[in-house]
């Protein structure tokens, strides 16, 4: 019979399988990524490994909600790290694009080859979208505070503004990782799209 494990144990073993298939993900993608290869990468048995995961498919939708809390923490380090919204909204943007430049994608193409190439999945679809109403909002909340504080003074409805900037943003992001940072300009592009965005919310002069 084997041992009980405190709960701090058992993060700590989900934790080890999120991490190792998170390292398989990004080498092989998520259609060419096993079950198995995360097994192995774990250096734990298969036995263990059914505990907490059965499918190749729950381990990455719990390592996307991982990256989601993970980014959440980022997101209110660069918070208190800007003096304003605006300046928030500048430091998010450069770090993507250092991100891109520096080859740390991470899981976005395997973000991408799940539910693009998935997408007549229900499942994925209905996933999906949740995540792509989550991350509007996320946005507009964003926003919303620079309207509070009088910082912004945007002439148009802020859910239709950050629909549009994430569809921008999306088109970057995906144009850099299928042709190259270089080729596809990401620099310039991110920087258009802050000089458009900036047109939209007109942000009060420091």
């Amino acid at each position: 019979m084997s041992p009980r494990l405190t709960d701090q144990r058992k993060e700590e073993r989900i934790q080890q399988v999120l991490n190792a298939a998170k390292n398989v993900f990004i080498k092989k993608g998520y259609g060419d990524a096993s079950l198995k290869d995360i097994i192995e990468e774990t250096g734990m048995s298969r036995g263990w490994i059914y505990l907490y995961y059965q499918t190749k498919e729950e381990i990455f939708e719990a390592l996307l909600d991982y990256q989601d809390s993970e980014y959440e923490k980022s997101l209110q380090q660069l918070k208190a790290e800007s003096s304003s919204s605006w300046e928030l909204i500048q430091k998010i943007y450069a770090t993507q694009l250092h991100d891109l430049e520096t080859g740390g994608s991470g899981l976005v193409p395997a973000f991408y080859e799940y539910f693009l190439v998935g997408w007549r999945d229900t499942s994925r679809s209905e996933l999906l979208q949740k995540r792509y109403e989550k991350g509007v909002k996320r946005f507009e909340n964003l926003l919303q505070e620079g309207v509070r504080s009088g910082e912004f003074t945007p002439f148009m409805n802020l859910t239709d503004l950050s629909k549009l900037i994430s569809s921008f943003q999306e088109g970057i992001v995906t144009h850099a990782i299928t042709i190259g940072v270089k080729a596809a300009n990401t620099q310039f592009q991110f920087e258009a799209l802050l000089q458009y965005l900036h047109s939209l919310l007109h942000p009060k002069a420091e």
